[in-house]
């Protein structure tokens, strides 16, 4: 059973347990906690805390007193929680740092088809010198899916840059320097009104496959798409339908369905599509460990966690 010194259970396939574990020492002491690297775990009955990017390969069904499911990542998609214990509450993670990885992200892929560099690297493998006017920034107007702490600071920060910006959200939000649109009818608005939709929405039932020829059909012809995301908000064959029409001339995709991105998938070769690999946003452990520590805490006390996903919502 739990006891007052936290029995911490770590697994990630893709994280660095002994950083992990400095970056908490380093919050809750050094001896505050006692720490188990899966995926293997002798007894999953003891562990109170559940810290991991993703689950084990078994779950945690078996971890039957857990007080709490703390994800690595800011988001909890990757969770199947019918393979948690019931109750158990799942916390995603913060990181005061995140909001500056996905802010320059996307400044990355929106100036790299703003300035045309996506034109210039091909013409650069055919040795053609194809010339084209710059365009200023307040001319390209670029739409948000989701106006949560990270959309809202993506929208922030290119309105700054004077480009137009536009917010899509479920209900409405004021953003300063941002045309802001709501609900069914807002998304259809502000489709039309874009050279470029960045999608950072939340993956629930109501998002899974927005991006899709519904929303595609309404972008102007030459439009381009980036999906710092969820692999499941994009159809991926309405999108290669869109890019063989041109109504989307070239897409950033930085999340899959699948991931890795399968060997052999139709958007590798793709002349139109930019792949990388799932990394927009990136959590470190130190500025991170802060809020994962808090929750540790509050975890062993009962209490209500630090961005704890309302379930139901899924987010």
């Amino acid at each position: 059973m739990a006891t007052a010194r936290p029995r911490i259970y770590f697994f990630s396939r893709i994280d660095s347990a002994q950083t992990w574990r400095d970056a908490l020492a380093a919050q809750l002491g050094d001896d505050g906690f006692d720490w188990i690297v899966g995926p293997a775990c002798a007894a999953p009955d003891e562990v109170d805390i559940a810290l991991m990017y993703n689950l084990p390969p078994d779950g945690l069904l078996a971890f039957r007193h857990l007080r709490a499911v703390l994800s690595l990542s800011a988001g909890i998609n990757q969770f199947d929680c019918t393979r948690i214990p019931h109750g158990v509450p799942l916390a995603r993670s913060v990181d005061s740092s995140l909001a500056q990885h996905m802010v320059g992200y996307a400044k990355a892929a929106v100036y790299r088809y703003h300035r045309r560099f996506h034109r210039y690297e091909r013409d650069s493998r055919a040795s053609v010198w194809q010339f084209e006017l710059p365009r200023p920034n307040a001319r390209t107007a670029i739409g948000l899916l989701g106006l949560g702490e990270l959309g809202s600071a993506v929208a922030c920060a290119l309105a700054a840059d004077a480009f137009e910006v536009h917010g899509w959200s479920r209900t409405p939000r004021d953003l300063p320097g941002v045309r802001c649109h709501a609900g069914a009818e807002g998304i259809t608005q502000m489709a039309g009104a874009v050279d470029m939709l960045i999608n950072l929405l939340p993956l629930t039932a109501e998002t899974h496959g927005i991006l899709s020829s519904k929303l595609f059909d309404r972008l102007r012809p030459g439009s381009f798409v980036i999906n710092m995301g969820r692999g499941g908000h994009l159809v991926e064959a309405d999108l290669l339908a869109a890019l063989s029409v041109g109504r989307v001339e070239a897409a950033t995709l930085d999340v899959a369905a699948v991931e890795p991105l399968p060997a052999g998938h139709p958007f590798w070769a793709h002349p139109g599509i930019l792949i990388t690999p799932h990394v927009a946003g990136i959590t470190s452990a130190n500025t991170a460990a802060v809020q994962i520590a808090e929750n540790v805490r509050r975890a062993m006390r009962g209490e209500v966690l630090l961005n704890q996903i309302d379930l139901e919502r899924g987010y």
